[in-house]
């Protein structure tokens, strides 16, 4: 169940991220909505502290 959330969210931005038609404001927003979701993901237990901070680097990297 965790590893099919985890790619579940994965899926979700990358869509996000190609759905964007002004890339300059909504990548910064999407940039933030995506921290918010890994956050979230996070406190709920689905990650962990390791899992969290590695997709934390691969969004603050793009």
């Amino acid at each position: 169940m965790k590893k099919f959330l985890i790619i579940f969210f994965i899926l979700f931005i990358h869509s996000k991220l190609l759905a964007n038609d002004n890339q300059d404001l909504k990548a910064t927003t999407n940039i933030s909505d995506q921290l918010k979701i890994l956050q979230d993901l996070y406190k709920s237990g689905v990650l962990s502290g390791y899992e969290y901070e590695k997709e934390k680097k691969k969004i603050l990297n793009k």
